[in-house]
């Protein structure tokens, strides 16, 4: 296709291939995320993910959290993840020298996310770290060897991602727009935050982007690409565009 009948809608990025996740992993930001759907000690669960190039994942912010708990939620739906998934923080080389997460009160603005009274040593060798399903997800401290679930995390190097529309004969944008049967929720957002939304969302594979007027755009999270759609979920409607992630 020539360069010319696209248009690259920057949204602030810089053009790049944009790396995809391994199948049955999930794309948040810059990470990719796996479920370890199979209960095993903290060790063990490290080294499937190693075997992955991955290492368990480590939440660094609040929607990071938000976004791993969502994903184990949804695994392992309606009851959540028994009695806990494995994150990477762990004091293993040195009773209370925490990797990973450091220890509430220090002087660091790393993010943190323990539960009331943790962590702790009260049961001796309570060197590992784990979303705690009782607690919604807050972090405990329990003995490595406990059997748990557990989440891998696999970084996306050098990924900006690049939304492009295709420019018809016409000069029109020519991006038809899934039905909405395949729409997993609808905000009110422009075309960055509306794709960084999607690849945001693990259940996410397009969005519509729908212009209403008067600097008001919906956005629309669709759960379906438009190349994989059937021609009946597919629609072309005025001012309504849809791209594949």
């Amino acid at each position: 296709m020539d360069v010319l009948d696209v248009l690259l809608l920057m949204a602030g990025f810089e053009a790049s291939v944009a790396t995809v996740c391994p199948v049955g992993w999930h794309r948040y930001g810059k990470a990719c995320y796996f479920v370890v759907n199979e209960i095993r000690g903290w060790h063990i669960a490290k080294s499937i993910c190693a075997a992955s190039q991955a290492s368990l994942a480590v939440p660094n912010s609040l929607e990071e959290q938000t976004f791993i708990w969502e994903l184990l939620q949804w695994e392992f739906y309606p009851d959540g993840p028994g009695n806990g998934a494995w994150i990477g923080c762990n004091d293993i080389d040195w009773e209370g020298d925490w990797q990973n997460c450091p220890l509430r009160g220090d002087d660091t603005n790393a993010y943190q996310n323990w539960r009331e009274g943790k962590p702790d040593n009260q049961r001796g060798g309570a060197d590992c770290a784990l979303m705690v399903n009782s607690a919604g997800g807050k972090w405990g401290n329990q003995l490595c060897t406990n059997p748990r679930y557990a989440t891998c995390e696999l970084a996306i190097i050098d990924y900006d991602p690049l939304f492009c529309l295709q420019i018809g004969t016409h000069g029109h944008i020519i991006s038809p727009c899934l039905t909405d049967n395949h729409v997993l929720m609808e905000f009110d957002q422009g075309l960055e935050s509306c794709g960084m939304a999607c690849l945001s969302h693990p259940k996410c594979s397009s969005f519509n982007l729908k212009d209403q007027g008067q600097g008001k755009t919906v956005c629309q999270l669709n759960d379906l690409t438009l190349q994989n759609a059937a021609d009946e979920d597919v629609v072309e409607i005025e001012n309504c565009y849809g791209l594949d992630l």
